[in-house]
């Protein structure tokens, strides 16, 4: 039953700016009373270039925080990036830097109902953060091969058609999808609305909810059934990576809004 509120501040190459981003997050701030906007999803990040104290993009998502909307962020997709020489920590991207959002990592589903095979990704962003060394991710979701509806105009949806769910692909309602009306993604910004989406679920539960009382529901139900280690495969390298699962990379645990929605807590 929830509205989606589309500020698009991104343009078709994917590409925008620091001021397009806080313009919007004030917008949201600005219609929340209108028309009830309790959360914002923010599947976009940017280098950490300076404490989140003084960075403009985490001063905004923190006022919406303060405003009493639930600010959902992708944590970055660089867990593989050691140019630092740290391996992929401190890859966490702004304003998934803020100690207030809510910082997502994705995880591996294996394309199944079961739980039993997901698995952490290897280019998940891991923290803590760059400079202010705060431990982020705050949890992680099912964030690889996830599809989600297609924006046909875009420079992404055009060059890589393989990409596309075909016509013949048939969702859980048993349904059939026009061809491109889908598109197959991996990444943390496709993790984010998983979280977005169980955080409208509490709200729903109880719209008396602070943003602070959904995160700690959310980073307190989820799943700390990790192996210390797990191993991933790039499939057009044949390069594994070895992902430690501790804090820096799955923060509280993986995503279950069954066990948030049935809390006693709510």
């Amino acid at each position: 039953g929830a509205n989606l509120i589309n500020l698009r501040v991104l343009d078709r190459e994917g590409n925008g700016t620091d001021s397009q981003v806080i313009a919007a997050i004030e917008r949201a701030i600005e219609l929340k009373k209108l028309y009830n906007i309790r959360v914002i999803n923010l599947s976009l990040g940017r280098p950490v270039y300076e404490s989140y104290k003084l960075d403009p993009l985490c001063r905004a998502v923190e006022a919406a925080w303060n405003a009493g909307i639930v600010v959902v962020v992708a944590a970055g997709n660089s867990g593989r990036d050691n140019s630092m020489g740290t391996m992929g920590y401190l890859t966490i991207t702004s304003p998934a830097n803020d100690p207030y959002v809510i910082t997502v990592g994705a995880m591996k589903d294996g394309a199944t109902v079961s739980r039993a095979d997901d698995a952490m990704t290897s280019y998940s962003s891991k923290g803590p953060t760059l400079i202010d060394r705060v431990v982020k991710p705050d949890l992680v979701a099912p964030g690889n091969h996830i599809i989600s509806a297609a924006s046909r105009n875009t420079t992404l949806h055009t060059r890589y058609p393989k990409n596309q769910v075909s016509k013949n692909y048939y969702v859980t309602s048993n349904t059939t999808t026009t061809s491109g009306d889908y598109f197959r993604l991996s990444g943390t910004s496709m993790a984010a609305p998983m979280v977005s989406g169980a955080a409208a679920l509490l709200l729903q539960k109880n719209s008396k909810l602070t943003p602070d009382q959904v995160k700690a529901i959310l980073m307190q139900t989820a799943s700390k059934a990790f192996p210390a280690s797990s191993h991933a495969i790039d499939p057009q390298t044949g390069t594994v990576y070895t992902i430690q699962n501790d804090v820096f990379t799955v923060g509280a645990g993986y995503l279950d809004i069954a066990a948030a929605i049935s809390t006693s807590t709510i």
